[in-house]
C-alpha cells in the first residue's frame, strides 16, 4: 500500500510539472501572429453612413511585419488593393497593426491559441466596424509557405 502512495505522489508532481507550459502559453508575442489569416470586414463610414464590406488575406511573418490583400466593395464600388507593415503583439495578446501605409491602426487581440483575431480600425475613426475577423488558414501552418 505504501509504495502505491507514493508511486501517485511521483505522479501527481510530474502533471504539475508538466503543467507549466501550459500556463506560460498564454503569453503571447509577435511570434504568436505568424501564416496566413482570411478575413471579413463589415463597417459603415462616417458621416456619410455608406456600407463597405471587404473579404481578403492578412500574411504575418512572426517577426512584426505584414501583407495584405483585398476584395473590397465600398457602396458598389469594387476594388483590389493591397497593404503592406508592421504589427506589434502584446504579452496580453493584445496588439496594433499599421495600416495604410503607417496612416491607420487596427487593434487586434488574438484567441483561440493565435489561430484567429479580433479587429477593431481606431484610426481613422471614420470607420465604425460592425463585424471584424480574421481566422488562420492553415492551423497547422507557421511558415508562410501556402500563398
Amino acid at each position: 500500500m505504501r509504495k502505491t502512495i507514493i508511486s501517485l505522489v511521483v505522479f501527481a508532481g510530474t502533471s504539475v510539472l508538466g503543467a507549466a507550459p501550459h500556463a506560460q502559453a498564454g503569453h503571447c508575442s509577435n511570434a504568436s501572429l505568424k501564416g496566413a489569416y482570411g478575413f471579413l470586414d463589415a463597417h459603415v463610414l462616417l458621416p456619410a453612413g455608406t456600407p463597405f464590406t471587404a473579404i481578403g488575406r492578412w500574411t504575418f511573418d512572426g517577426k512584426g511585419n505584414f501583407t495584405n490583400t483585398l476584395t473590397v466593395n465600398d457602396n458598389g464600388t469594387v476594388t483590389h488593393p493591397s497593404d503592406s507593415g508592421s504589427y506589434t503583439v502584446n504579452e496580453d495578446c493584445t496588439g496594433t497593426i499599421s495600416i495604410m501605409g503607417g496612416q491607420g491602426s487596427v487593434e487586434i487581440v488574438l484567441v483561440n491559441g493565435g489561430n484567429e483575431f479580433y479587429e477593431l480600425v481606431t484610426n481613422p475613426s471614420s470607420i465604425v466596424s460592425t463585424f471584424r475577423v480574421a481566422k488562420k488558414q492553415f492551423p497547422d501552418d507557421d511558415d508562410n509557405s501556402r500563398r
